[in-house]
């Protein structure tokens, strides 16, 4: 059980330590060999015998050049536990954990500071990547997905070589190093005014849903305006599931209830009211006017049986359907705030979230929403909602993609 126990140590934690380091001065001091201090620090004893003759120092004295002690060509390779240590007037061999440690953190950050690609290499790498992450706003995970054999490196080495100027790529070209906005405090002492419709849709009432079917499918949904006043023109309906980041894009003339309500009422007559049961089982919004009729969405409107169920965020808690908020920003890098959408159709939506489904995702083990949920909502239905998959390289999420 020990030896089990120290292997997945050694597997974590495979540098020594200057806690490490300590232990072994203080235990070569005492004489102790290599064998009883790796079992003190979890570590092997060959270990413990590389570190100490890697980093053991001469110490002169008497004006005496040459080590000529025989003790010293075996273990424990210094005079730390030596009993003869205070009166000999020979060169001492010595092992202290401040020095050792001292050189090792010396070595680390030299070798980690070199370079380990060729010119040519970095050539290659800049000529591929390059292209895609300024012009077509590719993420770091996407180029690793998509060009795993031209990176080989980790993801964090990817952004120091972009800092030391190696690659056309800048920081101001990698989507996610941007400034946030510091969040208003929300005074939580106001009262909370919920409507009539409200009841029995809040927050809680989601938790206790979801407590008591924890399979049911989630899709998160909410609006996205264009030009400031977004009840004045042109705003997507979005509306996500959860469990796969697939997210679809419905136009809508105005922010208003009856326009959504037309887009529910499309989605239950393509898909049928099985298939609209299953696939929008819970619904989870904020507390937008938008939303304010939430039974014309919940019931079909062939037998008025119910079809889902419509819940509420608490106000100004954004956070509780934050895989949607979080997603918007792949709307944003085509569409940046302040763009008017007066100009764009459906097929625009259609082409905007077909897009943004097939950019794989780190949290989807490298694979694209797209990928993810075909299994759960199956290809032909995926057809109806005229989703299509692109191709790695030419998924681009710049403002040109809705050039006409």
């Amino acid at each position: 059980m020990n030896n089990s126990k120290n292997m997945s140590f050694n597997k974590k934690h495979k540098h020594l330590t200057y806690k490490d380091r300590s232990i072994i001065q203080e235990f070569l001091t005492y004489g102790h060999s290599f064998t009883t201090i790796g079992k003190r620090i979890h570590k092997d004893r060959t270990t413990i015998a590389k570190e100490v003759k890697h980093h053991r120092f001469v110490r002169y004295c008497s004006g005496r050049r040459t080590v000529v002690c025989n003790k010293l060509s075996k273990a424990p390779y210094v005079c730390n536990g030596c009993n003869l240590l205070v009166t000999c007037k020979q060169p001492k061999y010595l092992y202290d954990a401040a020095v050792a440690d001292h050189e090792y953190r010396s070595t680390l950050s030299s070798t980690r500071s070199r370079l380990r690609l060729t010119k040519s290499q970095i050539a290659d790498i800049n000529e591929v990547i390059s292209p895609l992450m300024i012009h077509k706003h590719h993420s770091v995970n996407h180029v690793y997905v998509s060009h795993p054999e031209l990176l080989p490196f980790s993801k964090s080495t990817f952004y120091r070589y972009v800092d030391l100027g190696l690659f056309n790529v800048k920081n101001i070209d990698l989507p996610r190093k941007v400034r946030f906005k510091i969040k208003k405090e929300y005074d939580y002492s106001r009262k909370k005014i919920y409507t009539r419709y409200r009841l029995g849709r809040q927050y809680h009432d989601f938790q206790d849903y979801i407590e008591w079917d924890p399979q049911a499918s989630v899709v998160e949904m909410d609006t996205v305006i264009g030009t400031p006043g977004g009840k004045g023109g042109k705003c997507f309906l979005t509306l996500l599931f959860r469990n796969f980041n697939f997210m679809l894009i419905y136009l809508l003339p105005y922010r208003r209830s009856q326009y959504v309500t037309e887009v529910f009422n499309e989605l239950k007559k393509s898909l049928g009211d099985f298939e609209f049961s299953r696939l929008f089982e819970v619904i989870l919004t904020d507390n937008g006017s938008e939303f304010s009729d939430p039974e014309s969405i919940e019931f079909s409107s062939i037998n008025g049986e119910r079809l889902s169920y419509v819940f509420f965020c608490d106000p100004n808690a954004s956070w509780q359907k934050g895989s949607i908020e979080k997603n918007h920003e792949y709307i944003r890098y085509v569409l940046p705030k302040g763009t008017s959408f007066a100009g764009l159709s459906q097929q625009d939506c259609y082409l905007l979230a077909s897009h943004i489904n097939s950019v794989p995702r780190k949290s989807l083990n490298n694979h694209s929403p797209y990928e993810a949920a075909i299994g759960f909502i199956g290809e032909n239905n995926i057809h109806k909602f005229n989703i299509t998959q692109i191709p790695y390289d030419d998924i681009d999420l710049t403002i040109r993609l809705l050039r006409r």
